[in-house]
């Protein structure tokens, strides 16, 4: 391993202290306590917002070696005196505070006497986000030029086609296989880890992150195929009851998969909701409205104004249902007061405001799934290491009302595909689209992560958060669909592969999570850049695998 040391830049041994114990995300602290009596350290993760500080260790007198946690910033309070297992944080009655940046493989001293504190640095942390620039290089020189070199006729190869008209309505679209591609492979490579970094990962509680984008990206494409899925089934002149008990058996199918691959066996804690779940119901409910309420063609409005909002007019029915089922979220989320929850608490509990809400995590939302579902929910979320909260599901029931207003939003931009023809006026009506939903979202969570009336917030599935994914998501539509539809300087591989098979990705991944040669580890050693390593070789043997199913003219849907 000390091939992998030198370049992780984390020699064995330091002046004595075993840095082949560290693991990733963790340094060294020496403390040296010339008091006679013990000290007591207090801890606030910088994500734990609007927290107390939370007791961390005693240190008796003398040398001490603890290891400290940096995947979050931290700062720490020394006591004389234990205080219980809080500290406010506007209580002065502390020896010093330490604020020291404590960064991954670092060795750091601390010298108090109870009175004053001093903190040093003894060996400078590594940077972990050199990792991401080896690991880089290394696949593109042992792995991405040889591949290149085997499959560019395949994936640079310009598609011979009428240049007269960029976009036919009836050829298949590659720029929504490529978004649906785009979608699994990052949500794949989140769900291997992510390298470990915390900006891959989901938001602790509100917020935006890299991993936040894949589901609501997922259920947006989904409703964007929708709309034209619906078309070509009412075109055939299939009867609408034939049609709604399709619907019905592949909503189930994925419930019923979905509850296979995430519930777990212990029954008392069996998880019932899950991606592939929410996945069903809204795909149940809102191609049922479709189905029921969507016109087989759509003519141009006598007056012109009209056609600037053609795809509202022509669904207002659905747009109805919408707003009955925001309006019902927006009065129980407001309205409903429920005991030691506040109305409109939006909050994950536990050490959120002190402690003042303990059991109210996530508010109504939380409670409504506590209620209807028990113990059958998310054992295991972020919040409950950060914030000390109870277990919250945040793929729960009172979600999918929100979660549907993201379908019906890409439903938008399949109405769009099916009622405007030229791709110049298509490109501008998403780009219209991308910009009132951000905007929206970000007046509602007051342009920041923790203020405004609604926070971002992929837990809750806040409204917020339901707006702005789905404006990055019609941003990202358009940018593909321009360059691979239109202007055809690509053709959507290597994520058109994966984007035709998506469910076979998603399924296989899950199945095979810890199954080498897909996933491996090397000795418990621990690092961003073997963590890397590993999260983008996983990935891409899944995109091997798309490609060989491609080739092969194996696609599968539900």
């Amino acid at each position: 391993m000390s091939y992998i040391n030198k370049m992780i830049d984390n020699p064995d041994e330091f002046e004595g202290f075993d840095m082949s114990s560290l693991r990733m995300d963790e340094a060294f602290l020496q403390i040296i306590n010339s008091s006679p009596n013990s000290i007591y350290i207090y801890e606030l993760i910088s994500e734990c917002i609007k927290c107390p500080y939370k007791k961390f260790i005693a240190v008796p007198s003398g040398s001490t070696l603890i290891k400290l946690k940096t995947r979050f910033k931290t700062i720490y309070r020394l006591l004389n005196t234990q205080v219980g297992a809080t500290h406010p944080v506007d209580n002065d009655d502390f020896v010093c505070g330490i604020k020291q940046d404590f960064g991954q493989f670092g060795v750091y001293k601390l010298e108090t006497n109870g009175i004053i504190c001093n903190t040093q640095v003894l060996k400078q942390p590594v940077n972990i986000y050199l990792p991401i620039l080896t690991v880089i290089l290394i696949y593109s020189i042992f792995f991405l030029i040889p591949l290149y070199s085997i499959v560019k006729k395949y994936v640079f190869k310009k598609d011979v086609k009428n240049e007269s008209d960029p976009v036919t309505t009836k050829e298949r679209l590659k720029s929504l296989d490529t978004f649906r591609g785009i979608s699994i492979v990052l949500m794949i490579f989140v769900n291997y880890g992510g390298g470990g970094y915390v900006f891959t990962d989901h938001a602790v509680w509100n917020g935006l992150q890299v991993a936040d984008l894949v589901f609501p990206w997922f259920l947006w494409i989904m409703g964007v195929c929708i709309p034209i899925s619906i078309r070509s089934v009412l075109k055939k002149e299939t009867p609408k009851g034939t049609a709604f008990l399709n619907i019905l058996r592949r909503s189930c199918t994925l419930f019923a998969i979905g509850l296979f691959l995430g519930s777990g066996t212990n029954l008392e804690k069996l998880r019932i909701f899950g991606v592939l779940q929410r996945f069903g119901i809204c795909y149940l409910v809102v191609a049922t409205m479709c189905l029921f309420l969507m016109e087989v063609d759509y003519a141009e409005f006598d007056r012109k104004w009209k056609n600037y909002f053609s795809e509202i007019l022509h669904t207002y029915k659905m747009w109805i249902i919408i707003l009955i089922i925001l309006i019902i979220y927006c009065l129980v989320i407001f309205l409903v007061e429920i005991d030691g929850c506040p109305k409109g608490y939006l909050g994950p509990g536990g050490f959120h405001e002190n402690g003042k809400y303990f059991n109210c995590t996530g508010g109504v939302t939380g409670h409504i799934d506590e209620a209807i579902l028990g113990n059958h929910i998310y054992q295991y979320p972020t919040i409950k290491e950060i914030y000390n909260s109870k277990p919250f599901d945040p793929e729960g029931i009172f979600g999918c009302l929100t979660s549907i207003i993201q379908v019906f939003l890409g439903v938008k931009a399949g109405i769009i595909l099916l009622t405007i023809k030229c791709y110049k006026k298509r490109a501008i009506r998403w780009t219209f689209w991308a910009f009132y939903t951000g905007l929206i979202g970000a007046v509602l969570c007051g342009f920041s992560k923790e203020n405004g009336v609604i926070p971002l917030n992929k837990n809750l599935w806040s409204l917020s958060f339901v707006l702005v994914t789905s404006s990055l998501a019609f941003l990202l539509l358009t940018f593909c669909y321009l360059l691979i539809d239109v202007i055809k300087i690509w053709n959507g591989k290597p994520f058109l592969f994966a984007g035709m098979n998506a469910i076979i990705m998603y399924i296989g991944h899950s199945i095979t999570y810890s199954n080498f040669p897909i996933r491996w580890d090397v000795d418990n050693n621990e690092t961003h850049f073997l963590r890397l390593f590993e999260n983008v070789w996983g990935t891409m043997c899944w995109i091997l695998v798309s490609y060989y199913l491609y080739k092969k003219k194996i696609f599968y849907s539900i």
